[in-house]
């Protein structure tokens, strides 16, 4: 599951770096350093203060319905995953990321014995 959630959080080519980045953008790329890493905690901690810095970011709810997600809180990602949605409708990663977000869950709970 680690390989699959990392590779879901958007990664920002350097080329298209701004020489001064927001707080959003610092955050996010912090956050996704430490996801790879395998720390979900603070990727989450990081991907709320990006949403905090500008919660019209429709990749920082995404990278943190990824956290969220990785942490095993279903119902706070989905929601993040939703707001993500909800900004960029269009946007196919997000929609992907979604979709498998839904997949899993209603997986782990026909494995659980839940309907």
């Amino acid at each position: 599951m680690l390989v699959a959630a990392t590779a879901a959080l958007f990664c920002m080519p350097a080329a298209l770096r701004a020489v001064q980045k927001s707080e959003c953008e610092l955050q996010l790329d912090f956050g996704v350093k430490v996801a790879m890493k395998g720390s979900w905690n603070e990727a989450a901690f990081r991907f709320e203060k990006a949403v905090q810095a500008d919660a019209r970011n429709a990749r920082a709810w995404n990278n943190l319905g990824v956290a969220r997600e990785s942490q095993g809180r279903f119902d706070a990602a989905r929601q993040a995953y939703e707001k993500a949605l909800a900004l960029a409708p269009g946007d196919e990663r997000i929609r992907e990321n979604f979709d498998r977000f839904q997949s899993y869950v209603k997986s782990t709970r026909k494995d659980a014995g839940a309907p």
